[in-house]
């Protein structure tokens, strides 16, 4: 059995130290961007380097995900970080109880109490004008920068943490693998859309006369080339370049960047108007997941089955499914 297995890494280009893990990983991001790949000689070699990159950048990004946080009435009232983040205690429940994925999670284990999983949320940052006390001077209309976070989502929950953060970085290759595919699809979209400019082009040159001809023609000509250049990148074989062009360089599609920032308790930053009275928060977004940055951290919650968390659930569930 095993020359039979180290027969066929031979034949597929890989090594030893390949696991079965990488196997499937390089299956999974091929048939995400082109099935047709597994045809062709360089499958999966060509792809073996790069998977394997992304993979390990994504285990290691969602790894350093900060948290877990506990989240409780206690940690409300204690951390600085959760009193933060939620604009009360009604919204730390509120975002378990609104959440699909926890919907899910504790109906596939119901003998479970507690959770582990990633929660996102969008940071607004916002300038008003407040009142600041200047000695024993209150001065009014003072500009101000608040800060405060919406749409709470909790994802890819588990009974543990490992679990939580292992189904974590299987969302985050998922999401690399999906900027490869995008950029072949913008190159497919290029190509239709020079398709449809040069039918456009030779109804003009049909209707041409022999002023306007030349210009046509020579306009034709350069469309042609550009045509020719973008089917040419869309050849098979040209591919795993743009695997190479993503998965290697991971950490240019996406990346965790930490803000460092001094909060007061009404969240007004006091970090950008000469005054450093506390200790920073550092809040850690999550770049290029989407076209929008979340702030990310790890969670931790308890009691899940309490029967006033459950009916909260259900009744939850009930409006949503609506």
């Amino acid at each position: 059995m095993d020359s039979l297995m180290g027969g066929l890494r031979r034949l597929f280009g890989l090594n030893q130290k390949d696991t079965p893990e990488l196997w499937a990983a390089i299956e999974q991001a091929v048939s995400a961007v082109e099935p047709r790949l597994k045809q062709t000689r360089r499958y999966p070699k060509a792809y073996r380097k790069p998977v394997s990159t992304a993979l390990e950048y994504a285990r290691n990004l969602a790894y350093s995900v900060p948290g877990p946080i506990t989240v409780n009435h206690e940690s409300y009232s204690m951390d600085t970080y959760v009193h933060a983040i939620f604009p009360s205690m009604d919204f730390v429940s509120e975002a378990f109880r609104s959440s699909r994925a926890m919907q899910v999670y504790l109906r596939e284990n119901p003998a479970t109490d507690e959770a582990y999983a990633l929660m996102g949320m969008r940071r607004i940052e916002k300038t008003t004008m407040g009142m600041e006390l200047s000695g024993q001077v209150i001065q009014r209309e003072v500009p101000q920068q608040i800060v405060y976070f919406t749409s709470h989502t909790i994802v890819d929950p588990a009974p543990s943490e490992k679990q939580a953060r292992d189904q974590v970085a299987r969302g985050f290759f998922k999401n690399l693998v999906g900027k490869v595919t995008k950029r072949v699809a913008a190159r497919k979209q290029d190509m239709q859309s020079q398709l449809h400019e040069m039918d456009l082009l030779k109804a003009r040159l049909h209707e041409s006369n022999a002023n306007t001809r030349p210009a046509l023609q020579k306009e034709l000509s350069k469309m042609l080339a550009s045509l020719q250049t973008t089917t040419r990148s869309l050849d098979l074989h040209n591919y795993p370049d743009d695997f190479e062009d993503v998965l290697l360089n991971p950490e240019q599609h996406l990346r965790l960047n930490p803000s460092p920032m001094i909060l007061d308790s009404m969240g007004i930053r006091r970090d950008s108007d000469g005054t450093t009275q506390g200790n920073p928060i550092i809040f850690n977004d999550l770049i290029g997941f989407d076209r929008r940055n979340w702030t990310v951290t790890m969670v931790h919650c308890q009691n899940l089955q309490s029967e006033t968390f459950a009916a909260r659930l259900e009744t939850a569930y009930r409006s949503l499914s609506i």
